[in-house]
């Protein structure tokens, strides 16, 4: 009998190793290095860490901990953040066709009629042909070129506004002018003039542009999105926002195919140039794209010179002059640059700024600086991994959703010094870091595959607005205001907290004889 038992025994046992080993073989996978991050709870995950937080400085102070390549779980979604110059280089350069795509994000489905746009569309042929089309017609140096003088108007008249009331002994609204006059110029480049609603065409693409961001709760749960969009009331709201805007559009692309119309037909002389509609509806009467450029294609595109052009512009506007205010000696020397530039002229054009020998290299060092330490886009677009790939020794899995910390790499004390978060110009002069998405420790507006196509039309501006305020006027604090105050916005933008209110002085210009 004990040798019967021991006989059982014995084949028990090696059937149970054996049934262990093959679940070894089959059924476990084995264990990947992910990247580290902060602790987590069930079901939310990393999601307490950046609630009531700013989140590019949220995720600045975590990768001080955690490193720079860092992985958080939001709900069901693997988030990875990178927050230095070589993580970035991988990101956006070694393996950036395994980051080329975008997460579809609700926002994108209802609004960007179904990620039709530039921006989030997934990558594809669609993105790569719709882009390239976009570089070569809408966003080419020639077509910005084209803008000039809707930009030297609209700045004209932010001139006058100003000395206005400077007048009048008040102060100025200079976010709320800086917002106007962005506004302004996309709508008049795009539309061909401001559109009758646009307090509330603005106010709709702003609402979108915040659930666009990827962090609200239907986008962390994609298992849950149906349910949590509707119980949250995030499908609601992006619908109201979608009939906002496509109202508006579709009107606005029926009056331009009007226009053409009767200009085919000669029963109208306008000789008005183009606009960006105009160019859109001309590419896709021509055809031969290789893809279809449908009408929703082209109220996508649109959507995105909104949002990226003109929040994006005030806010980086008001940083820059916010700068300024705060480093009397940095203002000092930009606007003796600038006055001695364009001495005894009643009036400074966008011309005359290009036509200078040498340029104002002040100035540009000056938006240099603005955009280091004031990235448009602080956190850059998201991105998602198609395949699982190695970053550092770390598994990245597929279906992750990564983001760079543009905000944070450029305040990074290794790239730039013990000075990082100083207001120093000078930092720029003789360097080769530049914005065109090839410096990783600079990036302003992104880099590979996914950096921002409209460069192009944001430096412009925001050279002639500055040229024109510091010719102009002298500026000062109002009374009793000690100081700038830089509190940044609740939000993804990193924006002015409160409103940059400033004191103007006409300045005098004696002109040349």
């Amino acid at each position: 009998m004990d040798d019967k038992l021991l006989y059982q025994s014995l084949l028990l046992s090696i059937a149970a190793v054996t049934l262990i080993q093959m679940l070894r073989l089959f059924l476990i996978k084995p264990k990947v290095r992910l990247p580290p991050g902060p602790w987590k709870l069930p079901v939310i995950g990393s999601m307490h860490h950046l609630v009531n937080v700013l989140p590019h400085r949220a995720l600045r102070d975590l990768a001080g901990v955690h490193g720079p390549l860092m992985m958080l779980q939001l709900g069901e979604t693997p988030l990875v953040v990178v927050s230095s110059k070589e993580m970035a280089r991988q990101v956006l350069k070694t393996h950036d066709a395994n980051f080329a795509t975008c997460p579809k994000l609700l926002s994108g489905e209802i609004v960007l009629y179904g990620w039709a746009d530039i921006l989030f569309s997934p990558s594809g042929d669609y993105w790569r042909k719709l882009r390239q089309l976009c570089a070569a017609e809408v966003l080419s140096p020639k077509r910005v070129l084209t803008f000039r003088h809707i930009r030297e108007q609209e700045t004209a008249s932010v001139v006058e506004r100003v000395r206005a009331a400077a007048g009048a002994s008040t102060t100025v609204d200079l976010s709320a002018l800086f917002h106007r006059l962005a506004n302004d110029i996309v709508a008049r480049a795009s539309f061909g003039n401001v559109q009758r609603n646009a307090d509330e065409f603005q106010s709709a693409t702003k609402a979108g542009v915040t659930l666009t961001s990827g962090f609200k709760i239907p986008d962390l749960f994609p298992t849950w999105r149906p349910v949590l969009a509707a119980v949250t009331g995030m499908r609601r709201a992006l619908e109201q926002v979608h009939r906002r805007v496509d109202t508006t559009l579709e009107a606005t692309i029926k009056e331009r195919r009007d226009v053409r119309d009767e200009k085919k037909n000669g029963t109208t002389t306008d000789a008005e140039e183009e606009n960006l509609v105009d160019v859109l509806i001309g590419l896709q009467e021509r055809g031969g794209l290789g893809f279809d450029l449908t009408e929703e294609s082209i109220k996508a595109v649109i959507f995105d010179m909104f949002t990226a052009g003109t929040g994006t512009l005030s806010s980086a506007l008001s940083w820059g002059v916010s700068e300024l205010m705060r480093n009397e000696r940095v203002m000092s020397k930009l606007q003796g640059e600038i006055r001695r530039a364009f001495h005894g002229k009643a009036t400074v054009t966008e011309a005359d700024i290009v036509s200078r020998s040498g340029g104002l290299p002040y100035l540009k060092l000056v938006i240099k600086e603005t955009l280091r330490l004031h990235p448009p886009a602080p956190l850059l677009v998201p991105r998602e991994s198609v395949h699982a790939c190695e970053i550092d020794g770390y598994t990245i899995p597929a279906k992750s959703r990564v983001v760079v910390n543009a905000w944070a790499i450029g305040r990074d004390l290794d790239c730039w010094g013990d000075d990082a978060a100083e207001f120093r110009p000078e930092r720029f002069e003789n360097s080769v870091v530049d914005s065109n998405g090839s410096s990783y420790e600079y990036l302003p507006f992104g880099g590979g595959r996914r950096m921002c196509p409209g460069i192009a039309y944001s430096l412009p501006v925001m050279e002639m607005v500055l040229v024109q305020l510091l010719y102009h006027f002298d500026w000062s604090l109002p009374d009793g205001v000690a100081e700038v105050d830089m509190a940044e916005a609740p939000g993804l933008g990193a924006r002015r907290k409160s409103p940059l209110l400033l004191c103007a002085t006409p300045f005098v210009v004696v002109q040349a004889e």
